[in-house]
């Protein structure tokens, strides 16, 4: 699970605020993804902010990862066909969504006329995982903070009211995204 720290000016917030977080990482199984997370509450203005250092994900997967060319040839029109075999079906859908299959012959086989770079990222959990973070900094969050700020990086914070920010709490966003990472 990851270290979890509260800032809060009031003691008994400070210890909801970190059963709170608790929960949430729980509920979407980010606790082990994370090595750190702090939370500064500022009740009395309101503001509050959350930061995350998580761990390094995994390697974005490209279409070599899924699939690999068994035979190139030109049609009529001058137009590149490919056969391709599946060699991965884990993130097959997301391919199937960036090509136009001509036809599937078998389970493992596809023909398209799509261009084929075998660099293209098929799939980043990257941006999975990044909205995961977003969904959870969102339920901590008191009800009624509806102004927010993310900040990106090798860290991810981000801060809420209900007021426009005023440039000392945003400030604060930054020095606490600036702690994180270093």
């Amino acid at each position: 699970m990851a270290k979890i720290y509260v800032d809060c000016e009031d003691e008994y917030g400070s210890k909801i605020y970190d059963k709170i977080i608790q929960t949430s990482l729980e509920d979407l199984t980010l606790g082990k993804s994370l090595i750190k997370v702090k939370m500064i509450c500022r009740e009395k203005e309101p503001y509050f902010i959350i930061g995350v250092l998580p761990k390094s994900t995994s390697k974005p997967i490209k279409m070599r990862d899924i699939v690999s060319i068994e035979e190139t040839k030109t049609d009529d029109t001058g137009k590149t066909i490919y056969r391709l075999r599946i060699v991965d079906e884990t993130h097959a859908p997301e391919l199937f969504e960036m090509i136009n299959i001509i036809e599937q012959p078998s389970r493992f086989e596809i023909i398209t006329d799509s261009a084929i770079d075998m660099d293209t990222v098929v799939y980043d959990a990257k941006d999975d995982f990044i909205l995961k973070l977003l969904d959870f900094m969102n339920r901590v969050f008191p009800e009624g903070m509806r102004v927010r700020k993310t900040f990106h990086g090798k860290s991810i914070v981000m801060i809420a009211s209900e007021r426009p920010f005023n440039e000392e709490w945003i400030n604060e966003a930054l020095k606490l995204k600036e702690e994180l990472e270093n």
